[in-house]
Formats: C-alpha cells, structure tokens, sequence
C-alpha cells in the first residue's frame, strides 16, 4: 500500500501527504530573471535583491537566487502539471512566441513533456502523463 507506515524504512519520520519540493534555481542577473519569467506568465515575487519565487494560481513552483557565476551551470527543474499542451499554448501565448519552447514531445517513460531555458541557463522542462 502506498503512503502506509508499512512502506517505512529506516529513521526518516512517516510522511502522510506527498511532499512539495521548490527547486532553487541559480541566477547572475535577477532583473532580467524576473522579466523572463514574468513574460511567460509567471507571477515572480522578490523577496529581496538576490532571492525571488516564481508562482501561478497562488503556488510557488521555484525559487531563483543570484550567485556570482552560472558557468557550468547544470541546474533544471521538472514541472508536473495536468497538461503540457496546454501549458505549451499559454506559455507561448504569454510570451508572444518571444521565448523559445522545444516542441511537445511524447517520452517512452509514459509523459508529454517540453522545455525551455532561462537565461541563466537553467532547464526547465515541464510534463503531463501522455495521452497515447
């Protein structure tokens, strides 16, 4: 049984719910890390100069946090929502085709995903289970 005491193993303590993570992406230029996430629809809210979450529907998806340097820079995060297509649309809609998105693509691991990368270099590819 998923999610059932049984399935325990180890000190770690139980955990009831499906945990939310927010994955902390790293970028130089904050300014126009908020621009590019803002012009895809995203609501981007700083906290500061050097940290900032970016939402939708009132949920945070990911953090952005300045560093020096990005150089090398390996970071993604993965979106699981209900539907990529149509996430597809509305992020290309939202940017007025000014950011550029891969095409939806239909995974031999059972999802429809794209992606896109911000400016700092982070891949951010973004999935729903297929409907094939």
């Amino acid at each position: 049984m998923f999610g059932s005491r049984k399935d325990q193993e180890g000190p770690l303590p139980f955990v009831k719910r499906r945990p939310t993570t927010n994955p902390i992406l790293p970028v130089v230029d904050m300014a126009e890390a908020i621009e590019f996430y803002r012009r895809l629809g995203f609501e981007v809210v700083a906290y500061d100069d050097d940290y900032a979450w970016v939402k939708h529907c009132g949920w945070e998806w990911f953090h952005l946090r300045s560093v020096d340097s990005v150089a090398g820079n390996e970071s993604s995060a993965y979106l699981h929502v209900e539907n990529a297509a149509a996430w597809h649309q509305g992020l290309t809609e939202s940017s007025e085709g000014s950011v550029e998105l891969a095409e939806i693509e239909n995974m031999p691991w059972g999802k429809s995903e794209f992606s896109f990368t911000d400016p700092a270099g982070n891949l951010v590819r973004i999935g729903s289970p297929s409907s094939t």
